[in-house]
């Protein structure tokens, strides 16, 4: 079995998503969290995986941690400390009902450093929808902070889940996760780290370890890790009619490249590796490579 394809987690799969989202309820959040800005290794994590997840790279992560500058492995339980994130300068195209003060905040950054890195706004010029400002590079909080609470790996954000019943389809669709409806994030755009992105799919709440089923037979043309583009572990299948399936965020790869598949056939497991927010399943649909709201597929 080739290890740099199929991953396993040992973490059990938690019995009840609704037992996890009451955890995380104002008031009734469990002790044991780690400081903010430090993350508590789990079985089966290791350094790229850990920096991956962060956004780091794995030199940065060992300089934050003078234990781990001669050692290529972490122990479950060890209580890492993870470094901020570096974001380099961009461009921002101003749009309707923006000044410079809101994009400041958008960003994260004070009024006065985006001035200095835009002085030709200083003398009170007035700022144009379709202009163009500069953003300078920014710190800003790793990805990976405070160990999340956290029954079996589920972990539920319920100021922005919305659930409803699995949703059946008349179009010879497999809903990806037997038994869980909570969306957490739906397709189109959303904002990420203070920045405004499109997301191609849906993100599905369920527990750590739990079966992810091929919505469609077909075959497997990608089964890996995919930290540079923020999948983490990823499966993607190609389907008749010139559909794609991707399945992102996983725990475990339980497919290979080239395999062909069956609807409802096991590819992976729910986790939360990548540029992920909490332990869910990215479900993304392409007709061609071009994206379509996966639960359109449903209706």
């Amino acid at each position: 079995m080739n290890p740099t394809l199929i991953r396993r987690s040992r973490r059990p799969v938690a019995r009840s998503l609704l037992a996890a989202a009451a955890l995380l309820l104002p008031g009734l959040l469990p002790g044991g969290m780690a400081e903010a800005g430090s993350y508590r290794v789990k079985p089966g994590d290791n350094l790229t995986v850990i920096a991956g997840r962060a956004g780091v790279s794995i030199s940065a992560l060992k300089s934050a941690n003078p234990a781990l500058r001669n050692a290529n492995y972490v122990r479950a339980g060890q209580v890492l400390s993870i470094p901020d994130r570096v974001l380099a300068g961009r461009t921002h195209r101003v749009r309707g009902g923006e000044n410079l003060s809101v994009i400041a905040r958008r960003y994260g950054i004070s009024l006065a450093r985006l001035l200095g890195a835009n002085p030709g706004y200083r003398g009170g010029k007035v700022l144009r929808v379709g202009a163009t400002v500069r953003i300078p590079p920014r710190t800003v909080a790793s990805r990976l902070q405070a160990t999340p609470a956290r029954t079996g790996g589920a972990v539920v954000r319920a100021a922005s889940v919305r659930v409803s019943a699995a949703p059946a389809s008349s179009r010879g669709w497999l809903w990806p996760v037997a038994g869980y409806a909570g969306i957490s994030s739906d397709f189109g755009q959303r904002v990420m780290d203070g920045e405004r992105e499109m997301h191609y799919g849906v993100d599905i709440l369920a527990p750590h370890g739990s079966p992810v089923r091929a919505a469609r037979s077909g075959r497997v043309i990608e089964s890996r890790a995919d930290f540079k583009r923020g999948w983490g572990w990823t499966v993607v299948l190609e389907h008749e009619g010139g559909w794609i399936t991707r399945y992102a965020h996983l725990s475990a790869n339980l497919v290979r490249a080239g395999e062909t598949v069956a609807q409802g056939q096991v590819v992976g497991r729910v986790g939360n590796t990548g540029r992920s927010t909490g332990t869910h399943l990215h479900f993304g649909t392409y007709l061609r490579w071009n994206p379509k709201n996966p639960l359109s597929l449903y209706e």
